[in-house]
């Protein structure tokens, strides 16, 4: 697991209180700059700080790689960007990890820019259009060899959200049905937890709902349960609750906010929370794999890699 502090990244090993700094993989442009995770496949991580350039890292074996630029071919009808969104996978057909960038532009009809990255080639290019909007400007999620996304469709006032997903090797979108849910007002996002597609909602502020696709692709497999916190101080109120990472014994990481980390047992509906020496309350989570897999060799097969969880 990555802790990014406001000053530096620590890694934090298998859930106890060994916290080690880690030194960036770059010099950001300023000291108060947060790096955010766009995306983690195989050991490698996609970081992305603010007003600086996309950087492949391996957190583990501390190597890392700038990757190049691509600017932004905005339409004649407009100059600006609604929202930038990215996704970071593998390719096993092609051997290659993949960054793909989804730019929506502020014009009187629904227009997209879409560019992908090849590790292999060391260069971008522009694919297919994204044809769906993402409302909760969500970098994609990689599970099955490809991206996905919550996507909304504006027309379809009954289920307006379902799944958009782009095929790293075919480069071609499809989608996804979400369980049947009340979707009502409540917020909705998706993830991955041990290696399934995921989503989570909000039911209320003491309930908290996940449903998990067990069989990819499958509408019939989507699984439910929910997490209910009737009096617990500090996690009464579900509005910023992510599921991280699925551990030992079925029990769930869940980040509440920017200030707790808490492991979660379904099985005996019990809260621990996870505490941490050191660090501010301005620190930001995510979760990857221990692994050799090189930013610069990425021959190294994606099943030869030691997993910690």
């Amino acid at each position: 697991m990555l802790v990014e502090h406001l000053r530096y990244p620590v890694h934090y090993d298998r859930l106890n209180s060994v916290v080690e700094e880690l030194d960036y993989p770059v010099t950001p442009s300023s000291i108060y700059v947060n790096f955010n995770i766009v995306g983690s496949c195989n050991g490698l991580l996609l970081i992305n700080p603010k007003n600086d350039a996309l950087v492949l890292w391996n957190p583990s074996t501390r190597e890392s790689r700038e990757l190049p630029e691509s600017p932004i071919e905005f339409p004649t009808r407009s100059r600006k960007c609604l929202s930038t969104v990215y996704g970071f996978g593998y390719d096993s057909f092609a051997d290659d990890y993949k960054l793909v960038r989804v730019v929506t532009f502020v014009t009187e009809r629904f227009e997209t820019e879409v560019k992908q990255y090849s590790l292999g080639t060391n260069s971008w290019k522009r694919i297919e259009d994204f044809p769906y909007s993402v409302p909760n400007k969500s970098d994609g999620i990689f599970v099955n060899g490809a991206l996905h996304w919550l996507v909304y469709l504006e027309n379809d006032l009954v289920c307006p959200y379902f799944v958009s997903y782009l095929d790293l090797a075919e480069e071609k979108y499809g989608w996804l049905e979400l369980p049947d849910y009340e979707s009502g007002q409540s917020f909705c996002d998706i993830g991955v937890l041990g290696g399934c597609l995921h989503m989570y909602r909000y039911v209320s502020d003491i309930i908290f709902e996940v449903w998990s696709m067990r069989e990819y692709g499958t509408i019939e497999s989507w699984t439910k349960f929910s997490i209910i916190v009737p009096h617990m101080t500090g996690l009464e109120n579900f509005v910023h609750v992510k599921p991280l990472c699925l551990i030992e014994n079925g029990q769930i990481i869940l980040r509440v906010g920017r200030k707790k980390l808490v492991m979660y047992n379904p099985k005996e509906e019990l809260f621990r929370y996870l505490r941490f020496h050191g660090l501010s309350e301005n620190s930001v989570v995510g979760t990857y794999v221990e692994s050799l897999v090189s930013p610069y060799n990425f021959d190294v097969p994606g099943g030869q890699y030691h997993a910690e969880w």
